[in-house]
């Protein structure tokens, strides 16, 4: 008999079906037994009245993996629609150690650093899987957008031979006699592959030392990376990006109905117009609606962009808001200078929620102004090399961003930490599992 998924079984009502999954839960009512059966898409309960099998369940624990056959009955309040009845248990794998963390309660009751160190179980948790089936989606939705628009999915590595932006946070690796890095971004091959496909994306690992733990850090992460040629100007760039944005949440919303039940959150809004100002014009806005001065400086603080992401829903009901021109000093040697004040940057930042999840630019595509641009932030253009040949050999208009994968989906999901949207964290304290 072919196995069924618990989403296929409501076509089978009525005949006799097998299904296999892991013993989610055991419901004892008297002479009856009630067992929960997860497979991938879902939950199945199997209605057990016959003592023998009642006998074969007796000792059997959560998360043993078992083989059913039965008859697939119509019932209405299951959220599949139906049940199983007179099943005949076979025991594939008999767990024997009682579980170090509750997986089948609406709410794990742990805190973040147990269910990371028991992040093997705690994933098949319904509610924290629900939040990587939704991320996989993302995922898929990304590709599925970036490919209909006419880009080239590329492979990036992540050992390097120089830093790509400069700056500390590198991970130093022994690479055969030679001194690498891992990578920070893919920002250098994605400029790289313009000058082939001219309008490239990558789905890849980035590595930051960074020092600190925080809710918005880790130092493994994975990145959207995107780049096209040919461009007008950088609002080019800002709305390929907000329309990527709004088909990932349109695909979602398609695709994960039970998921969003199950964890119970409300995407974004992120309506037809999007706000775009200059960082001045946001520092201005947060002066005039909160009374705090931080005018003049050349970032939004975390604090700024949380209070600008509050600001922006109360008068245009996004949560979305793109904050642009951040100055010279404060960007990568290449982006590109705003040619009527060259002290700022024709960059942008994209805050979802109050998180910055997005940020790219317009590129210098010319071979002399970014060596310029290179030596002015104290680097030597020798380890740029092989980046710097392709614009001695004709390279358009063109920019690009990088937007954080476990960032979007805390922010979609509205997670309180990073790692809750990312499968296994590595950060200064975390290695394993």
């Amino acid at each position: 008999m072919k196995r069924l998924y618990s989403n296929e079984l409501k076509e089978h009502i009525g005949e006799e079906v097998l299904i296999q999954g892991f013993l989610f839960q055991k419901r004892i009512m008297g002479n009856i037994n009630f067992l929960l059966i997860r497979d991938k898409f879902g939950i199945v309960q199997c209605v057990v009245k016959d003592k023998d099998q009642i006998e074969i369940l007796k000792d059997v624990m959560d998360e043993s993996v078992l083989e059913i056959t039965g008859n697939c009955v119509e019932e209405k309040r299951s959220s599949i629609g139906v049940e199983i009845h007179n099943p005949k248990v076979n025991i594939i794998s008999k767990v024997k150690y009682p579980l170090n963390i509750e997986i089948n309660k609406p709410i794990i009751n742990a805190n973040i650093d147990t269910i990371l160190d028991n992040r093997a179980i705690s994933l098949r948790s319904p509610l924290i899987r629900s939040v990587f089936n939704i991320q996989a989606q993302m995922a898929k939705a990304f590709r599925e957008f970036a490919d209909k628009n006419g880009s080239k999915e590329i492979f990036i590595p992540t050992i390097v031979g120089s830093a790509t932006e400069g700056g500390s946070e590198l991970f130093e690796i022994k690479y055969y006699d030679k001194k690498a890095y891992l990578g920070q971004s893919g920002q250098l091959y994605k400029q790289m592959m313009v000058g082939v496909f001219e309008r490239v994306y990558a789905i890849s690992h980035s590595y930051r030392a960074e020092k600190f733990g925080t809710s918005r850090h880790t130092s493994e992460f994975i990145q959207y990376e995107f780049e096209m040629g040919f461009i007008k100007d950088y609002m080019d760039v800002i709305n390929f990006g907000i329309d990527i944005i709004r088909y990932i949440k349109d695909s979602v919303e398609k695709e994960n109905i039970e998921d969003l039940k199950i964890i119970n959150k409300e995407l974004p809004l992120i309506p037809k117009n999007i706000p775009i100002m200059k960082l001045k014009e946001a520092q201005d806005l947060i002066f005039e609606k909160e009374n705090i001065d931080h005018r003049g400086e050349k970032d939004l603080s975390p604090e700024d962009e949380k209070l600008i992401s509050k600001i922006i829903k109360d008068l245009y009901k996004s949560d979305l808001v793109v904050i642009t021109h951040y100055p010279t000093s404060k960007r990568p040697f290449y982006t590109m200078p705003d040619p009527q004040n060259p002290e700022e940057t024709l960059s942008f930042d994209f805050i979802l929620r109050g998180l910055e999840i997005l940020t790219g630019s317009q590129r210098i595509h010319e071979y002399e102004q970014l060596i310029l641009a290179i030596e002015k932030k104290g680097l030597d253009p020798k380890n740029y090399e092989d980046y710097l040949e392709i614009f001695k050999y004709g390279m358009p208009h063109e920019g690009g961003f990088g937007m954080g994968f476990e960032r979007l989906t805390q922010q979609f999901l509205s997670l309180s930490n990073i790692r809750e949207a990312t499968l296994f964290p590595r950060d200064v304290k975390r290695i394993t599992p």
